[in-house]
C-alpha cells in the first residue's frame, strides 16, 4: 500500500478514537420522567423510591415513601448493589443532576427499570406536587 494512505487512515482512526473516547463526553442512559410520570410509577406496587441527596438536604422537604442514600456517599455503590434488581426504581435529588449519575450506575449495575425525575425535587415542587418533612 501506498505510505499515503497508510498515514491517512492511521490519522481517521486516531481522530475517530479521540473523538469517541475525549470529546463526545459521558453518554447518559437514565431515563428521565416528568413529575406526573414519576408521581403515577410511584403508585405501583413494590416501587421503591431512592432520594439521593445528602442526609441534611434529606431532612428537609421529601417525597412521601422515599429511602435516603446518599449518592455521593462513599457506601453508594455497596448499597445500590444489595437491591433488588427486578424492581422498579424511581430516583431523585435537588436539581436532577446527581440522580442522572446515581441512575446510569444502577442501569450499568444490571437495573432495567430504573427513572430519574427530570429536575428533581426543586421541578417536583414547581410542579405543585406534594412533600413531607
Amino acid at each position: 500500500m501506498n505510505n499515503k494512505v497508510i498515514i491517512v487512515i492511521a490519522v481517521v482512526a486516531v481522530l475517530i478514537f479521540v473523538y469517541k473516547f475525549f470529546l463526545s463526553g459521558p453518554k447518559s442512559i437514565a431515563e428521565d420522567v416528568t413529575s406526573e410520570k414519576f408521581s403515577e410509577l410511584a403508585k405501583e406496587p413494590g416501587t421503591v423510591l431512592l432520594d439521593v441527596r445528602s442526609a441534611f438536604e434529606f431532612g428537609g422537604d421529601k417525597i412521601h415513601g422515599a429511602q435516603n442514600i446518599s449518592y455521593t456517599s462513599s457506601g453508594f455503590k455497596q448499597y445500590i448493589e444489595k437491591l433488588d434488581k427486578s424492581k422498579t426504581y424511581l430516583v431523585y435529588c435537588a436539581t436532577g443532576s446527581r440522580s442522572v449519575g446515581a441512575v446510569n450506575q444502577m442501569k450499568t449495575l444490571g437495573f432495567e427499570h430504573v427513572y430519574n425525575l427530570k429536575g428533581g425535587i426543586s421541578q417536583w415542587k414547581s410542579d405543585n406536587m406534594p412533600v413531607v418533612r
